[in-house]
């Protein structure tokens, strides 16, 4: 085993780990030197949701990651929303499938009319004065019934 290096970034992030034996580092990256029990230490740290940097000193350190910001925050709520419509678009399309084809519907009239009022309270809820500190709709309570679900 050789000696261990932490890889930084120019804004002093810990990006990577080498070792001069088994995985060298790349030409032209910035390391520092660390010993085997920094680097436990580090990884074990990072695995605690710790975030690893190089310190005004110029030595590793695992610091607690500033908490996400409002924008971020409703990027993820955004994606929550469309994850919940996305999963309900087989709905639609096989009800206006079937609709076209004419042969009856698997979901009734009413039925099709609350996922349609699901699906539009999701899109209005990036309105809502509190957003993204919101909780999404429900599905209606038929949408996870057996025999609904996608195959």
């Amino acid at each position: 085993m050789g000696k261990k290096y932490a890889a930084f970034d120019a804004q002093g992030n810990i990006t990577a780990f080498y070792d001069s034996a088994d995985s060298p580092a790349p030409q032209g990256v910035s390391v520092i030197g660390i010993s085997d029990e920094q680097w436990r230490d580090l990884i074990n740290a990072q695995s605690a949701g710790k975030r690893l940097v190089v310190d005004s000193a110029g030595m590793p350190a695992s610091v607690v990651p500033p908490p996400p910001t409002r924008g971020e925050i409703a990027a993820a709520k955004r994606a929550e929303r469309d994850s919940a419509l996305g999963e309900t678009d087989w709905l639609v399309a096989r009800h206006q499938d079937e609709k076209l084809l004419g042969n009856g519907t698997t979901l009734t009239a009413d039925q099709f009319v609350m996922l349609l009022a699901y699906r539009q309270s999701l899109r209005e809820c990036s309105g809502m004065p509190n957003w993204p500190d919101v909780t999404l709709p429900s599905p209606p309570p038929f949408v996870s019934e057996q025999g609904i679900a996608p195959a």
